[in-house]
């Protein structure tokens, strides 16, 4: 006649489970969190609908990231308002955006390309357009840096790309003050998100690629003033103030973003024709930017903004 188990081996049996599958989630979770030495510290902001990219170097973007392969990047994840969730379905990425708090985790990119950055976690009306584009470049002229036994110095830092995209990379707008910790790389103090293409005019006139003028032109005109009200990233909120400009071809108007959120003023109906005629590249929060008329032909022109592309509004040029 068989015995049957007794019950204390079924309990032994499970606390075993539990006490393995506590010991290998705090592995799992230690092995993300603290990074190589070596690494290279990304900050991550989220915020209603976009995301925003701090380098150590002072180096920033909004919605594009520019990373090198073969090199550990240490990301912190924070959000300026609601739950966020930052995801790089190809690599396997995945961590919460937690106001009040910095999530860490780390990875190295290995396959040069563009991926997709997006929310997983549903934020507002439109989580949907939370998107951003993950640019993964070859990491030339450096042997691959290791992430486990002896590591092996860069001989020079990563340059960053411009990328194709609307929103590309602002220019540096401080050095970012970066220590080493134990084991990971500690980003103390992340320089403040600067527009530098409107603080200081330039001797001559500066144009971009579609030969407008992106900085003011000391032999313009003074023209009107296009501001970006408080809450203009809120669908339903006024985009611009005033939406329907009409100025006189030579103008330059001045555009003040009085938002909390990156903005930009940018020609054309969405990213299909933006920026043929003008494009103030991105306005940090207080800042500002200038569109300069005197190469437009008179007629009306439609513009939008490239990071929140509901917001639109028409410039109306005069002879």
């Amino acid at each position: 006649m068989g015995h049957s188990t007794p019950e204390w081996a079924y309990i032994v049996v499970v606390i075993a489970l539990l006490i393995y599958v506590g010991a290998e989630s705090w592995r799992v979770e230690h092995t993300l969190e603290f990074a190589p030495p070596n690494s290279e510290t990304v900050r991550v902001i989220g915020q209603q609908w976009f995301w925003s990219f701090e380098h150590a170097d002072g180096t920033q973007e909004v919605n594009e990231l520019h990373l090198k392969t073969d090199i550990p990047y240490r990301f912190e994840m924070v959000s300026n308002d609601v739950i966020h969730d930052f995801a790089i379905p190809d690599f396997a990425v995945l961590m919460d955006v937690v106001p009040g708090r910095v999530n860490t985790l780390w990875n190295v990119f290995d396959v040069p390309g563009e991926y997709l950055i997006h929310c997983r976690e549903y934020c507002g009306q439109l989580h949907q357009d939370m998107r951003a584009r993950l640019f993964v470049e070859p990491n030339d002229g450096a042997a691959p840096v290791p992430v486990n036994g002896t590591v092996q110095q860069q001989n020079e830092e990563p340059t960053i790309s411009s990328g194709t995209g609307t929103a590309g990379v602002i220019a540096p707008g401080g050095t970012g003050e970066v220590t080493q910790g134990t084991g990971t790389t500690r980003l103390v103090a992340p320089s403040p998100l600067a527009q530098n293409t409107t603080t200081t005019a330039p001797a001559d006139n500066a144009t971009n690629a579609t030969g407008t003028a992106n900085a003011t032109n000391p032999a313009a005109a003074a023209g009107a003033t296009l501001s970006v009200p408080a809450g203009a990233a809120t669908p339903g909120n006024p985009p611009y103030d005033p939406a329907e400009l009409s100025v006189k071809k030579g103008d330059v108007v001045n555009v003040v973003n009085n938002d909390n959120a990156p903005h930009t003023a940018t020609s054309g109906n969405g990213p299909e024709d933006a920026g043929q005629a003008f494009d103030t590249s991105l306005i940090m929060a207080g800042d500002s930017g200038t569109i300069d008329t005197s190469t437009l032909e008179a007629g009306e022109y439609p513009y939008f903004c490239t990071v929140h592309p509901f917001m639109k509004g028409t410039l109306t040029v005069t002879a």
